[in-house]
């Protein structure tokens, strides 16, 4: 029971018991009261009329005459009884009114009862006693005044209690506010919200412990503020170029690794180098400053030209930059090299005596080597300072399968559900499984081989397929899990879908379906969506709560960004990039940055996990960092999740 209803009962309890306690108190004295007065008025009503008819009593013709003046007393209807009696105990005459009060409920006249005493008179005659005369007072009068004066006391009494009530409403209000403001202060804490109580009350008590939780939620939020201001400070000086703000040539060889040592994910895209074609002669002519406004003016344009295709850009060295374009297919990658070519070309400066850039691109899959992958694009690079464009495409190595093809095939899948899913388990240091994460495999048209997952996610998206594959992929794996009785299953969306509100619902609405399933579903949301659709992400992420589901923030380190918006996020999980994991205990700049990550997360309650883990050095390295939880070919390879 709540300390609410606590007080409100034993203040309530207590009221009442004064409320009936006055009330009869004060009924049952004024009841002995009017008792005292009926006995004295019935005594004095025997002794006048005693006196009065004494002369007429013992003679039997003033008979009526004694008893008209009896009559005349005893019509006024205060008396019960008036009865003489002679010497001998004969009854001379006898007047007698019932004793049932009017207008007074009889429950009313049990509980108090009024008794009335007898009061007697002798009747003397000369010097002899001719009879005795007895009178009772009539309770009828009585019971009349007590019920009105019990009726004017309970109201009364009454209204002392509504407004006890009232007051104890508005105490108990200004006691128990605070205290459920701390409360809810310290369920926001849990939650990794370290906001504080904005209303502080002035009594001392109340002020001391509200005034208490507002400063440990300062000094948490200052804690999580200045580790996070120290792991940006770290990432923005081990990744960061200091004069374009872009990747450097560490973050993107962590990147290229990443992305070919995921072996699930089945990466896919082209790699774009570009080359300021002048740089040498701006720099020894024109001097340091303006090669650095020279450097600056092209990182502007890659950024502003890059975001609507998702580019990741990194400044490599000098005047080389690199553009990782994943996930999207040749038609985008020639729609972005014309408008960066087009933006290049308009850049026409007479120190610029060899042209402004020339950019060099080559394609990659799952089956590309990262060596063979920068030969490509350095070869088309080198192509690409003779053509009219000024860019270049490497020849590719696989035929590629139309648009129209695609879509096909995608509606195919769509219509037959042809779709397999593979997991993987994420465990902690105690070999304890706490989720597997799922992978789709799309089934080909003769059901023998899987399609191309690099090219298939590109063209999804390109075509607008990602949102209802997402569904597809969750429908199925909930069709799995509730064959499996107590599994915990994690299921990747796309940022495509995060993108549209018309997606999001749609998987939102089949997991409602299934809401006992949804519990032990883990969604696990690229860090990229916080930066392109933190709205969407957001939104996103609170409707999973109601739901009950899970959530896991993947690709943490992959940018700086998202480390600010942890706390609003609010995951359950988060999985540091794989690039950050690969040969973690031969490079102490990922370990720093590692270390400082798994800081802001446990301060925010937040699990750590680690994937691509492959070498026990590196789990021994994660595990002296305090990680929780790692996934990786070295703790279990992935295997088809087959129905029961």
């Amino acid at each position: 029971m709540s300390l609410t209803k606590q007080f409100s009962i034993g203040f309530l309890l207590v009221l009442l018991m004064v409320f009936v306690g006055t009330v009869y108190i004060n009924v049952n004295n004024f009841r002995t009261y009017v008792e005292s007065q009926l006995s004295s008025h019935a005594q004095d009503t025997a002794t006048s009329l005693g006196l009065s008819i004494s002369p007429y009593v013992g003679d039997e013709n003033n008979l009526p005459i004694v008893e008209t003046m009896v009559n005349a007393i005893f019509d006024s209807g205060y008396y019960q009884s008036i009865v003489l009696k002679s010497t001998q105990d004969t009854i001379i005459f006898e007047k007698q009114n019932p004793p049932t009060p009017e207008n007074v409920p009889s429950w009313f006249s049990e509980l108090f009862p009024l008794n009335p005493p007898i009061s007697k008179t002798e009747i003397n005659s000369d010097w002899n006693i001719a009879g005795v005369m007895t009178v009772k007072a009539h309770p009828g009068n009585g019971y009349a005044q007590l019920w009105e004066t019990a009726q004017n006391t309970f109201k009364f009494t009454l209204l002392l209690f509504i407004v006890g009530s009232a007051l104890l409403y508005t105490v108990l209000r200004a006691i128990l506010t605070p205290i459920f403001s701390v409360v809810s202060a310290s369920e926001r804490i849990s939650e990794r919200d370290f906001s504080e109580i904005e209303n502080v009350p002035k009594t001392r008590e109340l002020n001391l412990m509200v005034k208490a939780i507002n400063k440990m939620a300062g000094i948490l939020n200052k804690q999580h503020n200045e580790l996070t201001a120290q792991a940006e400070s770290y990432y923005e000086s081990a990744y960061v170029d200091s004069l374009t703000k872009l990747g450097n040539k560490l973050a993107l060889d962590n990147r290229l690794s990443r992305m070919f040592a995921d072996k699930e994910m089945m990466p896919g895209g082209y790699l774009i180098i570009i080359r300021l074609s002048s740089l040498a002669q701006v720099n020894e002519y024109e001097g340091a400053q303006t090669a650095d406004i020279y450097i600056k003016t092209l990182a502007a344009i890659v950024k502003e030209k890059g975001k609507n295709f998702n580019a990741e850009t990194y400044r490599v060295r000098g005047g080389d930059f690199v553009v990782l374009l994943e996930n999207v297919n040749e038609s985008r990658c020639c729609d972005f090299l014309n408008a960066l070519s087009d933006e290049l070309s308009a850049q026409t400066l007479p120190i610029y005596s060899n042209g402004f850039a020339h950019i060099g691109a080559a394609k990659f899959n799952e089956l590309t080597e990262k060596q063979k992958l920068l030969e490509n694009a350095d070869a088309a690079l080198t192509t690409a300072r003779h053509t009219s464009k000024r860019w270049q495409l490497a020849s590719q190595l696989e035929k590629r399968i139309s648009q129209s093809e695609w879509r096909k095939q995608f509606n195919r899948i769509i219509r037959d559900n042809a779709v397999d899913v593979v997991r993987q388990p994420v465990k902690n240091f105690d070999n304890e499984v706490i989720y597997h994460e799922c992978f789709a495999r799309f089934k080909s048209e003769n059901d023998d081989n899987y399609l191309p997952m690099s090219e298939l996610v590109a063209e999804s998206e390109h075509l607008r397929f990602a949102g209802q594959l997402d569904t597809l992929i969750l429908k199925k794996v909930l069709t799995l899990l509730a064959q499996n009785t107590d599994e915990v299953v994690g299921i990747n969306i796309s940022p495509l879908t995060l993108a549209e509100k018309v997606h999001i619902d749609n998987f939102l609405y089949t997991l409602r379906e299934n809401p006992i399933l949804a519990k032990r579903v883990v969604v696990e949301v690229p860090e990229i969506c916080l930066q392109n659709a933190p709205e969407n992400s957001t939104y996103f992420a609170e409707k999973l709560r109601e739901i009950g589901s899970m959530l896991t923030l993947e690709r943490v380190g992959s940018s700086i960004a998202a480390l600010s918006l942890l706390r609003k996020f609010r995951p359950n999980f988060i999985k540091v990039d794989g690039s950050f994991t690969r040969n973690i205990n031969k490079l102490e700049d990922n370990q720093f940055f590692v270390r400082s990550l798994v800081n802001i997360a446990h301060g925010l309650n937040i699990h750590v996990i680690a994937e691509l883990v492959e070498e026990d050095d590196e789990l021994l390295t994660l595990k002296g960092l305090f990680v929780d939880c790692v996934q990786g070919y070295l703790i279990c390879q992935p295997c088809k999740w087959k129905s029961e």
